[in-house]
């Protein structure tokens, strides 16, 4: 019979077959980790399509490889079967665990994803299941407790990932929206009045007031930061994101189609329009924008939490443990096959990069700075040297501009603020150029792309190209 396979590619395959996939599933998470947040800041299809397959492909591949370890564990090996270490590749399978936690910057890529909660429920289950008959096939096992550690790790990072995609699904957001009846601080003793006089046989009645019309609404007290004596003064860095985490707070509930009082209403608007400059209306938008896009597709809404911190640190402390134990092991050149040990090193290492850039991520990130701040009553009290700390990391953040002439070829020039760009035509002609704001924030300090794709039917009709740079704004 004719092998449609040839053997020497049938060979290599079993050879590499599991080391390939956990090769495959490592860069992708580490692709994941890296160029997921992209997503906020270009617009660009084949990059978000180069994402969106990344992220379909990194559960499949960790799917994959545990099947196939527990599948090679599970059989007798034969004479001319290439040589395997079960026991070292026990310690991979609590490592693909890992991987299905996925990075922290994506968790979801859609909002449907979040619908799919109780099957990721199933899938740690089924996983676990999986890991630990992976590790009683090679008991005895010198490396058990570093196996049990990467699995806490692990089994954590997964917990997260479920969790964040309970938390954000439609159903779960709506429900941690919406509070219990608050009958207000007398309610006890009114009832007990009532009753008393119910009692009594006097005549009582409670009578229900509606909400008050807009017109009839009472002031609401300004914010001392906004009082007309300070009202000028421009908000810093730090208060921006404090606004923007508040209302964040305070209107995700649009998502869910949640409806909010006069009061929420008129907090919002009083303070918009006590603004200074217009901008910080946009960027106070901005940021809210970040926080809700975080909340939904990421895992930042649960890791700001006591219980998200304190997971974050076992999973991270148990991660560096194992690695420590397993560096300590005398004899590894020996016991186990020298390639198999190096794999285990790049799996450690790189692990160990990514929870780094993770706690990198998780320290600098607009939630920190916004939930361990809170706004101050004095606008003239003095910031702290932790306000101050977060008021500079804020900065780097900042959308920077430059004046920018556009002439009719395409040419840019940049050129000072507050010049007056013009082109010569004549002795005593000067024509004036198109002045547009360019955009210069770097990329990666970007909280969105910077550009908003419109369509221009005039264009369309004549069948005009603009040459408009994406960056400009009027």
């Amino acid at each position: 019979m004719v092998d449609v396979i040839p053997k020497h590619i049938k060979d290599a395959w079993d050879r590499w077959n599991i080391r390939g996939t956990i090769f495959l599933s490592l860069t992708l998470q580490a692709f994941l980790i890296c160029f997921s947040p992209l997503r906020k800041r270009t617009p660009r299809r084949h990059l978000i399509i180069v994402i969106w397959s990344s992220y379909l492909l990194a559960d499949w591949s960790a799917n994959f490889a545990v099947g196939l370890i527990s599948k090679n564990q599970g059989k007798d090996l034969k004479p001319d079967d290439p040589p395997q270490d079960k026991k070292l590749m026990a310690l991979w399978a609590p490592f693909l665990l890992l991987h299905l936690g996925g990075p922290d910057t994506i968790t979801a890529f859609a909002l449907e994803d979040n619908a799919l909660w109780l099957r990721h429920v199933f899938g740690l289950v089924f996983q676990a299941i999986a890991g630990v008959y992976v590790v009683l096939q090679s008991l005895p096992n010198s490396l058990w407790v570093t196996i049990l550690l990467v699995f806490i790790s692990g089994t954590i990072k997964y917990l997260e990932r479920t969790t964040a995609l309970y938390s954000a699904s439609l159903d779960k957001f709506r429900d941690s929206m919406i509070q219990g009846p608050d009958p207000g601080p007398n309610y006890a003793k009114l009832m007990e009045e009532y009753k008393a006089k119910k009692e009594a046989r006097l005549p009582t009645k409670i009578v229900l007031i509606d909400e008050p019309d807009k017109e009839h609404r009472p002031k609401k007290l300004e914010h001392p930061s906004l009082a007309s004596e300070t009202k000028r003064k421009e908000l810093t860095h730090l208060e921006i994101a404090q606004y923007a985490y508040k209302f964040f707070n305070t209107f995700k509930g649009l998502v869910v189609n949640l409806i909010f009082s006069f009061r929420e209403r008129d907090e919002s608007i009083e303070i918009f329009e006590n603004l200074e400059d217009p901008e910080e209306a946009l960027r106070i938008i901005e940021i809210e924008l970040g926080f809700l896009y975080d909340a939904l597709f990421t895992k930042n809404a649960v890791l700001h939490t006591v219980l998200g911190t304190v997971s974050r640190v076992v999973a991270s402390g148990s991660l560096v443990a194992a690695y420590i134990i397993f560096h300590k092991i005398s004899n590894k050149g020996r016991d186990f096959h020298g390639a198999d040990v190096v794999i285990t090193y790049i799996l450690f290492a790189v692990g160990l990069v990514l929870d780094f850039i993770s706690i990198l991520l998780f320290l600098f990130s607009d939630w920190t700075c916004a939930a361990l701040s809170s706004l101050k009553d004095d606008p003239d009290e003095p910031l702290s040297w932790k306000d101050r700390f977060f008021n500079w990391l804020l900065e780097f953040r900042k959308l920077r501009w430059k004046m920018q002439e556009c002439h009719n070829k395409g040419e840019h020039k940049c050129t000072k603020e507050g010049e007056k760009p013009c082109i010569k035509e004549g002795d005593d002609k000067c024509s004036m150029v198109h002045v547009h704001h360019m955009l210069t924030t770097p990329f990666f300090f970007r909280r969105w792309c910077g550009s908003i794709n419109v369509f221009n039917f005039l264009a369309y009709a004549t069948k005009k190209k603009t040459k408009e740079d994406p960056r400009c704004r009027r």
